[in-house]
């Protein structure tokens, strides 16, 4: 595929052959039949790469502007749906959520084209935001909830608003593998991306599966599950709105001594050590913005490689860490605030107990995590079944559990996650 809108050169030969039968013809059954093919009820792509959305509309909507008399309708009732994920897979200045940034100077026209014939007014409220045009449209309208996750697949955006500087993480795991595609943005950039991989055998990995999806004003969040060999591992992604946070982990389990969780680098991003910690510092290439990854489940200090390492392994960050049960938990809690940044963060596993007894590994695990006196956030997940247990004084019988540590010494939940 070329880098321009439009010039589609291999990728899309059935699209092509439906638009040439369009154009020079004026039969549209061969495109009907294509678009039917490849989104479903809702006009999402079944497998479509999202990097290629661009593209193939763009050649729609090309076939449209040299026949537009006649157009079917029932093009524009199928691509509507399609549009609308795109806007939800975008970052905003419209290039496509989990792949590298590309130069599309057309992007903006050919969503304004097609918004406009749409039927659905938030739409072009979105694109207004992204590509304010001199001339006036309809109006603001109410746009589409931002955040959305598909039912039947491991398909979802976690992301709070349409603003230009919002937060999102975006993650696709439609096709078969130990591998997500996957983007974490804040701050107007991407901080990690395009991919999540698992230490395990990719080819051996069965078709993954979506096994919770939470979404309300504090948090996002997305959870799905695979096996990749002989190990079984549920992955999930969680945004605390507003906050400049994301959790990102895999529970893995199986028979492996160390397990290990690779998240993409960008290629505008680079690593950096912080003091006396095992937290990496991530860096914005030519700018000041900073962010930082903690790996919750490893002491905060680093006394050997043997305890689980965090670190840059070229265009991956690389988690390590040693099973302790059958069943583990590899968090990474990301901030990318500049202002909680910049105080010193500590943090440190808690102790669980059920029945007052301490849990044995592989039942569940806590975490506090604080910057400086003023901010504590708590991290809770239930291992196997969920229970009745209690940490830091707080009882509890939620799977997931992320909130804030106050000064009264209570947790006041952020995303809570009880079955």
């Amino acid at each position: 595929m070329k880098g321009a809108i439009g010039e589609v050169v291999g990728v899309f030969p059935g699209l092509q052959r439906a638009v040439d039968a369009w154009v020079v013809e004026g039969d549209s059954r061969p495109l009907v039949r294509w678009l039917g093919r490849q989104l479903d009820q809702d006009g999402v792509p079944l497998d479509l790469p999202v990097s290629d959305w661009g593209h193939a509309l763009a050649l729609i909507a090309e076939a449209q502007r040299r026949r537009a008399v006649g157009w079917p309708e029932a093009v524009d009732a199928l691509v509507e749906g399609w549009v609308r994920s795109l806007l939800r897979f975008s970052r905003p200045d419209g290039s496509p959520a989990m792949s590298q940034p590309l130069a599309l100077p057309e992007i903006g026209k050919l969503l304004r084209g097609w918004v406009r014939r749409l039927s659905d007014p938030g739409l072009e409220t979105v694109v207004s935001w992204w590509f304010p045009a001199r001339t006036r449209g309809r109006g603001h309208a109410a746009p589409p909830l931002p955040a959305w996750s598909r039912g039947d697949r491991p398909f979802a955006v976690l992301r709070a608003n349409w603003s230009a500087e919002g937060d999102f993480v975006a993650v696709d795991h439609r096709l078969r593998g130990a591998s997500s595609s996957f983007e974490l943005f804040g701050l107007g950039r991407t901080w990690l991306g395009p991919d999540w991989a698992f230490g395990g055998a990719d080819s051996a990995a069965t078709r993954a599966r979506p096994t919770c999806w939470h979404s309300d004003s504090s948090a996002d969040l997305a959870e799905w599950t695979f096996r990749a060999g002989e190990s079984r591992v549920v992955r999930s992604a969680a945004l605390l709105r507003g906050r400049q946070i994301a959790v990102l982990a895999d529970q893995v389990e199986g028979g492996e001594p160390v397990w290990e969780m690779r998240l993409g680098l960008p290629e505008l991003v680079i690593t950096e050590p912080v003091a006396e910690s095992r937290a990496l510092g991530l860096v914005a290439r030519g700018g000041r913005a900073r962010a930082r990854v903690f790996p919750l489940a490893l002491p905060r200090r680093p006394e050997g490689v043997e305890r689980g390492s965090l670190a840059a392994d070229g265009s991956a960050l690389v988690l390590k860490q040693p099973a302790e049960a059958r069943r583990s938990w590899l968090p990474l809690v990301v901030s990318w605030s500049p202002e909680r940044n910049r105080r010193a963060a500590h943090w440190r596993t808690l102790t669980v107990s059920e029945k007052s007894k301490p849990c044995p590994p592989g039942t569940a695990f806590a975490a506090r995590l604080s910057w400086g006196r003023g901010e504590t956030l708590v991290v809770y997940r239930s291992l196997g079944r969920p229970a009745l247990r209690s940490f830091l004084g707080h009882q509890t019988r939620a799977r997931y559990l992320i909130g804030l540590f106050t000064s009264e010494g209570r947790v006041e939940p952020i995303l809570k996650v009880d079955e």
